[in-house]
């Protein structure tokens, strides 16, 4: 992936070239030193998608040419702890969202690590993390993860616009996830075009991974699913903007072609409620089945006919790469990164949001078609590789020693 060398502009405003010329250290020869800074990486206890991938950063980065120092801006006590148990070298600051004194925080860890650049992801860390790398004379990447599209209920708030355009020209580059995300960033937070870079999130090593014949059997077993049973899969949290009242909607309709369907919905949230009385209105309770949070997706997604998202917002949902890398057909809408990751007729099928009727038929179009699942299921195969954490870690290392340079 090509990368345009950092603009001239950007060392002279952020004093890195005084830091050079003051005899600091030269990264000829060793490890390149990353502070990697997140908002958070979960909720109650439980890794989100983009935490994920900070985690299986903080492990993986610590070879001979880059070693990454992963900071979380936001405490969770329980996941803490778990991450703790299991190695993971994570810090946890433990600060409220809007707390300034992140910043002082952060100025003491680039100091004392040797820090050579500051990447970060989320709001609260690319603001923070932007004025403690300018403080200090180090160069920033921010990760932009995702956009504010018209089904977004929150918008673009006025105060993300302004600090991110306030922030943009101290900024050496920002990451995109998408290309669609990619043009938000120039058109609403102020980048220009040399400073963007398109890199994807990875799938988890651990998809990876083959999973046991056994172990889909008794997932079988557990869940009540027939061997040739279709089954519409989703992994997802139950917030509205996952629009999965439109799956639970369009259900009747997918019956009335494929009477033997299933739905299973991995995840929790506040919605859940709501939906299993939807899905109760309906008489469907035993058609869909809400199974919760699940630790062990890879195993859950070997049981998919196919995974839908019918998302009103998302920017680049770890879920669609994880159905990719393992071989599941996605249906989707037509928002966010949804559309790089579904590729129309290659990896999957796209509608627009809100449209119960339309995913009904995309679907019921879908599980019909034993040749057309096999196509997809190819074009996911296909189409892994770009969602490798190997080439996501390649790609950032580059980054990171074309920034340095």
């Amino acid at each position: 992936m090509p990368f345009a060398k950092p603009a001239d502009s950007f060392a002279g405003r952020a004093g890195i070239r005084g830091r050079q010329g003051a005899g600091a250290e030269s990264t000829a020869g060793r490890r390149l030193r990353v502070l990697a800074l997140c908002d958070h990486v979960g909720y109650e206890g439980r890794l989100h998608g983009s935490g994920r991938v900070m985690v299986e950063m903080a492990a993986a980065f610590q070879g001979e040419e880059v070693q990454v120092h992963a900071c979380v801006l936001q405490g969770d006590e329980e996941l803490e702890s778990k991450l703790r148990d299991q190695g993971i070298p994570l810090t946890f600051l433990g600060y409220h969202r809007f707390d300034p004194r992140q910043i002082g925080e952060l100025v003491t860890l680039i100091r004392r690590h040797s820090i050579d650049l500051v990447h970060a992801w989320d709001f609260g860390a690319a603001t923070y993390g932007r004025i403690a790398a300018l403080l200090t004379g180090r160069p920033a990447i921010i990760h932009i993860q995702s956009h504010h599209s018209q089904y977004q209920r929150r918008g673009f708030p006025w105060y993300a616009r302004l600090a991110y355009r306030l922030l943009a020209r101290y900024t050496v580059r920002a990451v995109a996830l998408a290309p669609s995300i990619r043009e938000f960033a120039i058109e609403k937070m102020g980048f220009r075009e040399d400073q963007m870079v398109t890199i994807p999130n990875p799938a988890p090593r651990t998809l990876e991974a083959d999973v046991p014949p056994e172990r889909v059997a008794e997932l079988r077993d557990t869940h009540g699913l027939p061997e040739h049973v279709p089954v519409i899969g989703t992994l997802t949290r139950l917030f509205e903007a996952k629009g999965l009242e439109y799956l639970i909607d369009a259900m009747p309709t997918i019956l009335e072609s494929c009477p033997q369907a299933r739905v299973l919905i991995l995840g929790d949230g506040p919605l859940r409620a709501d939906l299993e009385r939807r899905a109760r209105q309906l008489e469907l309770t035993d058609r869909i089945r809400f199974l919760g949070f699940q630790q062990d997706v890879a195993a859950h997604l070997r049981l998919f006919t196919v995974m839908v998202m019918p998302s009103l917002e998302e920017g680049m949902p770890l879920a669609a790469l994880e159905s990719v890398a393992a071989g599941v057909p996605v249906v989707a809408t037509r928002v966010g990164g949804l559309p790089d990751v579904v590729l129309e007729g290659e990896t999957g099928m796209l509608v627009e949001p809100g449209d119960a009727d339309g995913l009904a038929k995309v679907l019921v179009r879908v599980l019909g078609d034993p040749e057309l699942q096999e196509s997809l299921r190819q074009g996911c195969l296909r189409q892994r590789h770009r969602f490798s954490f190997d080439n996501f870690q390649q790609s950032l290392t580059r980054l990171y020693r074309e920034v340095q340079a």
